[in-house]
């Protein structure tokens, strides 16, 4: 009788701690729908998250908060022109300088992400700008989905 309520009591302690570890690991973790961005082409561009010379700017701003970090696990973009020569946007960190992490078109217009292949650190904004001249003339949206933590804890996103 006394082993019964041994193991009874050991066993109801490991499942409290596994049930402890498994809070713990998803502790600081909050997946979240990113704002949309949004824009209407001007003269054949357009550029989506910081000002432009084709439009008066909206505004808008999708970055983390200070002192976390998103992991960007999918992005999508309405409103390109499709067909054989689709309205081409490229993703940036930071500003249309320098090099495109991604790039959508209208004919491939969603992609999805691993935890680490796209990831904004705090201070770092998501910007989109169209590529060459676009058919598009409604508006162009860009919506995602983000897995938000907190940098100190940033290795939860590829445990």
């Amino acid at each position: 009788m006394i082993r019964e309520e041994a193991e009874k009591i050991l066993d109801e302690a490991l499942e409290k701690n596994r049930a402890e570890e498994n809070r713990a690991a998803l502790e600081g973790i909050k997946y979240f729908r990113m704002p949309t961005l949004y824009a209407t082409p001007a003269s054949g561009t357009v550029v989506l998250g910081q000002s432009w010379a084709g439009q008066s700017y909206t505004g808008q701003v999708i970055s983390p908060n200070q002192g976390y970090c998103w992991s960007i696990r999918r992005l999508s973009c309405n409103g390109l022109g499709t067909g054989t020569s689709p309205d081409i946007l490229n993703v940036y960190r930071n500003g249309t300088q320098g090099n495109p992490v991604w790039q959508l078109n209208g004919n491939n217009w969603g992609y999805s992400f691993g935890p680490t292949e796209l990831l904004l650190l705090p201070g770092e904004l998501l910007v989109a700008a169209s590529v060459g001249s676009m058919t598009a003339t409604s508006q162009v949206t860009l919506t995602g989905d983000a897995i938000e933590v907190p940098m100190a804890m940033i290795g939860k996103l590829v445990l």
